[in-house]
C-alpha cells in the first residue's frame, strides 16, 4: 500500500514536470539563444556599476555571471579565474550561453510546478494545467532569452504561487510562508523596478477577504458582536503582517542596492529620468503653439541649470518637428557633462535628467495622459506572438549594431545565418495562440471567475478567498503596465506582467473548476 501511494506521488510530480519541460528540450534543440539586444549584454558582460546597479536592476546582473562562469570554465577558452574576477571581466561563451539558458529553464520548470502543486493536487487536474502551461510560448521564448525579464518572469510565479497558498490559508497562515514571500518579493524588485507595485499584493487581497467575511458574518449573526470584534481583531493583525512583509522587502531590495553601489564605489542616485527620456514623444501631443509654453513652465521648476539646458534643447528639437530619437539625444547630451579633464559625469548628469523628469511628470499633463492611455489601448490588443517576436527582433538587433555588443560576435546565436533567426520565429508553437489577444483572454478570464464564484456558492467550497485573490492578481498586472506606460513608451515586452499574471490567475480559476469536476478514478471533491 505504501509502495502505491509513493508509485501516485512519484507521478503526480513526474507527468506534469515531463509536460513543463518538453518545450524547453524542442526551443533548446530547435532555437538558438535569444537576446534582449544591447540590455542583456549590458547585463551579462559589464562590471558593477551604475548600468547594472541602478539602470537595470541588479539581480539578474549578479545571477547570471554564475552559468555563465561554469560555462567558461568547461570552455576551455583561457585560464581559469574565480568568480569574483569573472563578475568583472566577463568572457561570453557558447557553452556559458547554454549553462545561462539552461538554468532558466530549469527554473521556470520548478516554478511551474511548485505553482501547479499550489493549485491542486488532483494528478489529472495537475496534467491538465501542465499542458495549459506549456502550450503558452511566451513563458518558455522569455526562458530561452537573456535578459533580466527572464528572471522576473520565473520569480512572479513563484511569487503568484506563494501568495496563492497565504490567500488559502487565511487566516492561519504560518511564519515561512510570510518569510518566502517576502524574499520573493525582494528579489522580484531587484529585478525590475516596476515590480515594486506588487507590494500591493497582499495588502489589498487581505483586506477584501477579511472585509467579505467580516460582513458575511455580521449579516448572519447580528448579536455576535464579541466573535465579530475578535474576527475583526485578528484580520487587522494578519493585514499588519502583510503589509509590514511587503515594506520590508521594498526596504531590504533598497538596502541592498545601496550595499552594492558602495562596494562598486557608484553613488547611489534614481534612474528614473533617464527612463523617462524614451516617453518624451508625448510632447508631440501638446499643440505647437503652447508647446514651448508647456516646456517654459517646466523649466521655471528646475532648479539645476543643467535640467534648464535640457529642456530648452528639448524644445529646439521639437520645433523642428525631428523625429524622438531618445538614445542619439542621451549620447549628444550626456558630452556635455564632462568635468575638465574630460570624464563624463554620470551623476550630474542622472541627477539633472531626473529633476527634468520630475518638472514634465508632475502633476501629469493631458498629453501625457493621452500617451499612456493610447499605448496601454495598444498594449491590450498584442498577442502572444507579438511579444514572442519581439525577442526575435530585438536578437536581431545585434546584426545592425555589431560594435555595440563585440563579444556576441562569437556566439552561436550570431554566427549562424540571419535568415535562419528569422525562420525560427515563424515556428507554430509561437503562434497557436495568435487568434486570442489579451483582451479576449480577458473575457475567458471573466467567464472563468463567474463560474468560479458560481461553484464557490452553490457547493460551499469557500473557494471565495482563492477567488479575490485572482481578482487582485489580474488587476496588479493590468496596473504594472499601466504605470509603465507613464515612464516608457510602450514595447511588447512591457506587457509581460500583465499577460503572464492573467495567464496564471487564469490557470488558479481552472484549479477552482476541475476542484469539483469527476476525473477517472477519483470522487468528485467538495470542500465544505
Amino acid at each position: 500500500m505504501s509502495e502505491l501511494r509513493w508509485l501516485k506521488k512519484m507521478a503526480a510530480t513526474a507527468a506534469p514536470l515531463l509536460i513543463l519541460a518538453l518545450p524547453s528540450l524542442w526551443l533548446i534543440a530547435a532555437v538558438p539563444p535569444l537576446w534582449r539586444d544591447v540590455d542583456a549584454y549590458v547585463q551579462t558582460v559589464f562590471p558593477l556599476n551604475a548600468n547594472t546597479i541602478l539602470l537595470h536592476a541588479p539581480l539578474y546582473c549578479i545571477l547570471s555571471r554564475v552559468p555563465l562562469w561554469l560555462g567558461y570554465l568547461t570552455s576551455g577558452v583561457g585560464l581559469p579565474v574565480r568568480l569574483g574576477h569573472f563578475i568583472k571581466h566577463t568572457q561570453l561563451t557558447d557553452s556559458g550561453v547554454f549553462a545561462l539558458v539552461f538554468a532558466q529553464h530549469v527554473a521556470l520548470w520548478w516554478a511551474a510546478l511548485f505553482f501547479i502543486n499550489i493549485i491542486t493536487t488532483n494528478l489529472w487536474s495537475r496534467l491538465l494545467l501542465a499542458i495549459f502551461f506549456a502550450s503558452h510560448p511566451l513563458f518558455y521564448a522569455f526562458a530561452h532569452c537573456v535578459g533580466s525579464e527572464t528572471l522576473s518572469m520565473i520569480i512572479t510565479v513563484f511569487l503568484a504561487a506563494t501568495g496563492l497558498r497565504i490567500a488559502s490559508r487565511y487566516p492561519n497562515i504560518v511564519l515561512r510562508d510570510w518569510i518566502l514571500f517576502g524574499a520573493l518579493l525582494c528579489g522580484a524588485i531587484l529585478t525590475r523596478h516596476i515590480n515594486s507595485v506588487l507590494v500591493a499584493l497582499l495588502p489589498i487581497t487581505i483586506f477584501l477577504i477579511a472585509l467579505v467575511r467580516s460582513l458575511h458574518k455580521s449579516l448572519a449573526s447580528r448579536h455576535a458582536t464579541s466573535a465579530l470584534n475578535f474576527t475583526l481583531g485578528r484580520s487587522a493583525r494578519v493585514w499588519c503582517v502583510s503589509a509590514i512583509t511587503g515594506l520590508s522587502a521594498l526596504v531590504l531590495a533598497t538596502s541592498f542596492t545601496h550595499l552594492l553601489c558602495w562596494r562598486a564605489h557608484v553613488r547611489w542616485r534614481s534612474k528614473v529620468g533617464y527612463t523617462f527620456v524614451w516617453r518624451l514623444n508625448f510632447i508631440n501631443r501638446v499643440p505647437l503653439g503652447l508647446r514651448d509654453q508647456f516646456l517654459a513652465a517646466a523649466a521655471s521648476k528646475c532648479q539645476l541649470p543643467e535640467a534648464r539646458q535640457l529642456l530648452m534643447k528639448l524644445a529646439e528639437r521639437f520645433r523642428q518637428n525631428q523625429l524622438w530619437d531618445p538614445a542619439a539625444f542621451v549620447k549628444e547630451w550626456k558630452v556635455s557633462f564632462t568635468d575638465p579633464h574630460g570624464k563624463i559625469q554620470d551623476e550630474k548628469f542622472d541627477r539633472s535628467l531626473n529633476e527634468m523628469a520630475y518638472a514634465l511628470f508632475y502633476p501629469p499633463s493631458s498629453a501625457l495622459w493621452s500617451a499612456a492611455v493610447q499605448d496601454f489601448e495598444h498594449a491590450t490588443r498584442l498577442r502572444e506572438s507579438d511579444v514572442v517576436h519581439y525577442l526575435f527582433v530585438t536578437t536581431d538587433y545585434f546584426f545592425n549594431n555589431r560594435a555595440s555588443m563585440p563579444q556576441c560576435e562569437r556566439l552561436k546565436t550570431f554566427r549562424e545565418p540571419r535568415a535562419q533567426l528569422a525562420s525560427a520565429a515563424n515556428q507554430f508553437y509561437f503562434r497557436w495562440w495568435n487568434p486570442i489577444s489579451f483582451r479576449l483572454w480577458s473575457i475567458i478570464w471573466l467567464l472563468l471567475l463567474l463560474r468560479s464564484v458560481f461553484m464557490s456558492r452553490k457547493f460551499q467550497t469557500g473557494d471565495g478567498r482563492v477567488v479575490l485573490y485572482v481578482v487582485i492578481l489580474f488587476v496588479v498586472g493590468v496596473t504594472i503596465v499601466f504605470l509603465n506606460c507613464f515612464f516608457a513608451e510602450i514595447q511588447p515586452r512591457f506587457t509581460l506582467p500583465m499577460m503572464e499574471l492573467l495567464i496564471l490567475s487564469i490557470m488558479i480559476l481552472l484549479g477552482v473548476i476541475f476542484r469539483d469536476a469527476k476525473f477517472p478514478g477519483h470522487e468528485r471533491r467538495r470542500n465544505n
